[in-house]
């Protein structure tokens, strides 16, 4: 009997040695230093193969899927989601088109030429390519020589220009000191491609706001921020630190919309 607990207490120690996880869960806290009164933000992220979920208190979820390539943004406030990939800019152009189209329709033949010039005025307004391209200006990432240690991890600060103007600080720590798998690090490289090509679509709508990739800094850092202090008018306002970066298994069903959800595109339809 005794023979038999001991062999039974060694399967266990092997099986807990070679235990994999299908999956990893970072945890990010946030806060607002200019309103102490909003208290702390918990923001977590899963990772499981080529998937990645953001989910924070409030009442929105982003699932971005890099085979696919595409990201899904949902709604629990009304039941409902969007899903967007590359071709989502050229697609809301077109929809923009034939609404247009529909319109003039509807318009007698005399006064179509005029309002066809309006529309077309509205459209170029809006960044159309005839639109001349507006200049604005790059943020600059700028490696520092200070160092520190968050949370256990060692990082090395990197600040954030746009022109003179701080816009944020970065402590970051490379992937081989936070431990992170391969599945975190190439869902962060692939969401910084994503996004690269999802806001060159959208330029031609908004070009002044589209002009940074938020994500493309992972790229130039090499690792992690493991705290991050955003500027603004040269005073600190947001900082987010890492919590935590665990292991466990996680179902697929975590990667989809809830049932019942309704699937709206862009246009809101």
């Amino acid at each position: 009997m005794k023979l038999k607990r001991i062999a039974l207490s060694i399967l266990v120690l092997l099986l807990s040695a070679n235990m994999s996880f299908s999956g990893e869960v970072v945890e990010i806290i946030t806060k607002d230093l200019k309103n102490s009164s909003d208290g702390e933000e918990k923001v977590r992220m899963l990772f499981s193969k080529g998937l990645m979920k953001m989910s924070t208190s409030d009442e929105n979820e982003m699932i971005f899927n890099a085979a696919a390539k595409n990201m899904t943004i949902i709604s629990h406030n009304d039941k409902s989601y969007i899903v967007m990939d590359q071709n989502t800019g050229s697609a809301i152009k077109t929809e923009m088109e034939k609404a247009m189209e529909q319109a003039l329709a509807q318009v007698p033949p005399e006064q179509r030429a005029m309002v066809e010039n309006m529309m077309k005025q509205r459209m170029a307004s809006m960044g159309a390519p005839q639109v001349p391209e507006v200049e604005t200006s790059q943020t600059e990432m700028r490696k520092t020589s200070r160092s520190e240690t968050v949370n256990g991890y060692d990082c090395t600060f990197y600040e954030a220009y746009n022109g003179d103007q701080k816009e944020g600080e970065f402590c970051v720590a490379s992937w081989s000191e936070l431990d992170a798998s391969d599945n975190i690090q190439n869902s962060f490289k692939s969401m910084s491609e994503f996004m690269e090509g999802f806001l060159d679509q959208f330029k031609q709508f908004a070009p002044n706001q589209m002009d940074n990739n938020p994500f493309t800094y992972m790229k130039e850092i090499g690792g992690f921020p493991v705290l991050s202090t955003q500027y603004s008018d040269g005073e600190p306002t947001y900082q987010s630190t890492l919590s935590s970066i665990t292991e466990q298994d996680i179902e697929d069903s975590a990667f989809q919309p809830p049932e019942g959800y309704k699937l709206q595109n862009m246009m809101g339809m």
